[in-house]
């Protein structure tokens, strides 16, 4: 008999059962506790986590074809399940340091610049990236194919990645919120590369960018994806005078080179026993590739404490426009974490060693 730690949602349960106890005998002895949830497993083909949603296959695969490794014991004895019933669902997805679309990339940081920004993020972990997110609950009519989940009162940085011409424009919005219009990012004698910013504050005031709960910003439940959805886009600058001196390049953006994608597949595909010393990270049940949808809630930008962000000018002569033909257009949407504890827990967890760093 092994003791399995069974996971809801990132709700521990601690399960007695037998390695060849098949997964049905394992869902009986969880209970009604169980009936929204589906069983994930390690799908050898995409050598990704996927949901068991057919639940026949459960009375003929045993658990140990689907237990995790518990880097604490070095034993396969971690069982996850995903909610996929009811109004909420959790996120499913890979956590990444940038979020891609075609030849533009956003990274969302802890300001630690602003003097008050630094005050305001004291003790706040940096904001999880995650691509490639599937709701586990279709019915929750939820779709989020990029998420950024922050501490509630994150001051942050939008690292804005792009190819340029002789340079490049870039805006960030919601549908109800403008960050920035159009800043720019100029080469001089140097075009046609790729190259960054950092934008700290809203280019119309000199409040730093400040990630709430929706709710605490009083947003009507009908509109919160209007203000959580945020949309950055880069441009080709391809020609600007600055200081007397004219700057021009027509080169056209290269083929973006597209990043892998997470495939959500269903239980036709073998499933796959993974051992505690496989060089393999199924990432602990309550974080990682698995965000519990009880531990957040839709987030959105605001007016923060005051930022010492300056921006040059220059004459714009010819641009893309913005409109019509962008580099790139990443969109993604806010979370934030309910509180401190819900914080600590999944942070804690994606800071924790590979099962192979166990001895």
């Amino acid at each position: 008999m092994s003791q399995y730690s069974v996971y809801l949602s990132g709700n521990k349960r601690i399960v007695d059962a037998l390695p060849t106890d098949y997964l049905s005998v394992l869902r009986n002895k969880i209970g009604a506790a169980a009936d929204d949830y589906n069983f994930i497993y390690y799908n050898g083909f995409t050598e990704q986590k996927t949901i068991l949603n057919d639940r026949s296959v459960e009375a003929r695969k045993p658990i140990s074809s689907i237990a995790f490794p518990d880097p604490t014991t070095n034993t396969n004895t971690i069982v996850q399940m995903a909610l996929v019933a009811g109004n909420k669902t959790d996120l499913f997805g890979t956590q990444t340091d940038w979020l891609y679309n075609r030849n533009a990339g956003v990274r969302i940081t802890l300001n630690k610049s602003d003097s008050k920004a630094i005050t305001a993020n004291q003790g706040k972990f940096d904001p999880i990236m995650l691509r490639d997110v599937q709701p586990t609950n279709e019915q929750s009519n939820a779709f989020y194919d990029r998420v950024v989940i922050c501490e509630k009162g994150s001051v942050v940085n939008f690292e804005i990645s792009s190819w340029g011409a002789a340079g490049f424009g870039y805006s960030v919005s919601s549908e109800k919120d403008t960050i920035c219009s159009s800043l720019y990012n100029t080469y001089g004698d140097n075009p046609n590369h790729q190259s960054f910013s950092t934008l700290r504050r809203y280019q119309s005031s000199n409040n730093s960018i400040q990630i709430e709960s929706t709710a605490s910003l009083n947003i009507p439940t009908q509109e919160v994806v209007y203000y959580q959805k945020i949309t950055v886009k880069t441009w080709r600058l391809t020609s600007y005078k600055k200081n007397g001196k004219t700057y021009t390049s027509n080169m056209e953006a290269p083929a973006p080179t597209a990043p892998r994608s997470m495939a959500f597949q269903g239980a036709s595909l073998n499933l796959k026993s993974v051992a505690a010393n496989e060089r393999f990270t199924p990432g602990d049940p309550s974080g990682d590739v698995y965000v519990p949808g009880d531990s957040i809630e839709t987030g959105a930008p605001s007016r923060g404490p005051q930022s010492d962000q300056t921006f040059g000018s220059i004459q714009v002569l010819k641009e893309d426009d913005p409109n019509q033909n962008v580099i790139g257009a990443v969109i993604f949407y806010f979370f934030v974490f309910k509180d401190k504890e819900s914080a600590d827990k999944v942070i804690n967890v994606l800071n924790t060693p590979g099962p192979w760093a166990v001895d």
